[in-house]
């Protein structure tokens, strides 16, 4: 596997995704607690009790004109766009509540501690429910999307990178870390950024002694780091490795 970089885009108000990925949708906890009754509810449209009842041609019509694909007797109502087909397929709903917490039927005084109970991979935001077209097309208006405008995290390279051990040879204390700091996932300062242009521009002046295979092979990956360094520099943010 390869190695990643971002920087901390939250610590900018420039960040034009900010507000979104702050903004808490949902959360799923194991153990709803108190918060049951507010949890989200699914709408499942049993198709088996629907094709007894209706015929499996009406059925088959119906899957095969909404294109949707269906594994199994269940599909979830929310899928079914058509409001005719939805009135069709009601009387064969059923509800099953589940343990995702929707937050704004939460009270106002309780929403952090619904958000602080919920593991990190368990939270969902506005960020997370856009379509990714929607995401690509902000990304690419803002100022801290270092990676050729399509965000602010992209590719290191790939794991037998000859990076770090050029950046060890010639001294140099931040690449040569790299795989430590991105096992660690230690957020390096806007300081820190201005060290690690420095170290780019070292290895850079130092790679054609090494031959212009290892050149080639480590371009890319240097005109990543001092993109991501020249941003975390200017808008005065953080950056990690993971």
């Amino acid at each position: 596997m390869g190695l990643n970089m971002a920087i901390t885009e939250l610590d900018s108000d420039k960040a034009l995704c900010k507000s979104k990925k702050l903004a808490t949708v949902k959360v799923f906890l194991d153990d709803p607690g108190r918060w049951e009754a507010l949890a989200e509810v699914d709408q499942i449209v049993d198709l088996k009790k629907a094709t007894e009842k209706l015929g499996k041609e009406k059925i088959d019509a119906f899957i095969k004109k909404s294109r949707l694909k269906v594994e199994g007797d269940d599909l979830y109502l929310e899928k079914v766009k058509d409001e005719a087909d939805r009135k069709m397929l009601m009387p064969f709903v059923r509800e099953v509540r589940t343990k995702w917490i929707l937050t704004e039927k939460v009270p106002a005084a309780e929403r952090k501690d619904v958000v602080a109970k919920a593991k990190k991979e368990n939270v969902v935001t506005e960020w997370d429910l856009l379509e990714f077209d929607e995401m690509y097309a902000t990304c690419a208006k803002c100022g801290m999307s270092w990676d050729n405008k399509k965000g602010c995290v992209g590719n290191f390279g790939p794991s037998g990178s000859p990076v770090p051990e050029l950046a060890k040879k010639y001294g140099l204390n931040i690449l040569s870390k790299v795989n430590e700091l991105g096992e660690s996932k230690k957020v390096l300062s806007s300081k820190d950024a201005e060290e690690l242009l420095k170290e780019v521009k070292i290895l850079r002046e130092k790679a054609p002694a090494e031959g212009k295979m290892i050149v080639r092979r480590i371009e890319g990956t240097l005109n990543r780091l001092e993109a991501m360094a020249k941003c975390a520099k200017d808008y005065n943010v953080g950056f990690y490795f993971f």
